[in-house]
């Protein structure tokens, strides 16, 4: 059986990026849609895993193919943060695991005494913020598996988090990272013996599994970017039409029709971003050489 472990729907709110807070989503996709994609593409099993909230997924829950999932952003004591995924998770459940996100030495401890599947995403990738091999020698021997092939981030990224998960004995983990539609089920974990919801967690547990699909691209951040964009105005719009009367519609669509030959400088940002991601993984590598994991080290503080 296969699955797309990580996606986004518009559940996971707005952006953080600035100036967009409040203005564009993080994802405009529809649970109804990334169900009807993740099947249409291959997927037996279907998971949403939005940004610190089950609201999407729940909608979904009742149906015998979907696991309820989350991306939890958990905080270690220096502010460093780190995008964790859960699987198969209840509404009880996902009220302890956002109360303790705030503080990660309280939430690892929940998630194992619960039995919860959680994974490391995007290992290699500045999202995660300034990690180091301090952060990681803590966290490794609290997680269960780490997404060794996301399809949003670069080959050279996804080959280190294999390395390290294979150097930690970490279960391999694969999803699209998918915000926009075009890559839902384009990037998959596969338990080949799994024939229900339930048997797969098991082989997942159990670590027989295997990662397959697409990884990311310069190009594929520009179609995402081209995506949100389109998304963006259809949104905006349709709120005016509804809206007529609002100031407040008509100054967003103003500004951002303004603002249209803009949307070409992110296309050339991405390139940029690209290189900051390649430079991150790099310098989190030769850290990790340096300073390579211990296990039981002490919870990183803040300087």
């Amino acid at each position: 059986m296969k699955i797309d472990t990580h996606v986004h729907t518009h559940y996971s709110g707005y952006t953080g990026l600035a100036p967009l807070t409040r203005l564009m989503r993080e994802s405009y996709n529809t649970p109804e849609r990334v169900y009807a994609l993740a099947k249409a593409r291959g997927m037996d099993l279907v998971a949403i895993t939005d940004h610190d909230t089950i609201s999407g997924a729940l909608t979904l829950a009742e149906r015998p193919d979907v696991i309820v999932g989350c991306e939890v952003t958990a905080h270690f004591r220096d502010g460093v943060r780190v995008h964790l995924n859960v699987l198969d998770i209840t509404e009880a459940q996902f009220a302890e695991i956002d109360r303790a996100r705030l503080a990660i030495h309280e939430l690892m401890p929940y998630l194992r005494a619960e039995g919860i599947f959680v994974s490391l995403n995007h290992v290699a990738s500045r999202v995660n913020g300034h990690v180091t091999a301090a952060h990681l020698a803590w966290l490794l021997p609290w997680v269960d598996g780490m997404e060794v092939r996301n399809g949003s981030r670069l080959a050279v990224q996804n080959s280190a988090a294999c390395a390290l998960a294979a150097a930690a004995g970490s279960v391999p983990c694969g999803g699209s990272d998918a915000h926009t539609e075009r890559g839902i089920g384009r990037t998959w974990v596969e338990a080949p013996a799994a024939t229900c919801r339930a048997s797969f967690m098991r082989e997942l547990r159990a670590g027989r599994v295997q990662v397959g699909g697409q990884h990311g691209h310069y190009f594929t951040m520009a179609s995402d970017i081209l995506r949100f964009a389109t998304n963006f105005y259809r949104e905006r719009i349709g709120m005016l039409l509804r809206h007529p009367l609002a100031w407040r519609n008509h100054a967003v669509c103003g500004v951002a029709i303004a603002a249209c030959p803009l949307v070409l400088v992110p296309l050339v940002l991405a390139h940029g971003h690209f290189r900051d991601e390649e430079r991150f993984t790099e310098s989190l590598l030769l850290d990790l050489v340096a300073r390579p994991p211990v296990s039981g080290q002490a919870v990183p503080e803040a300087a």
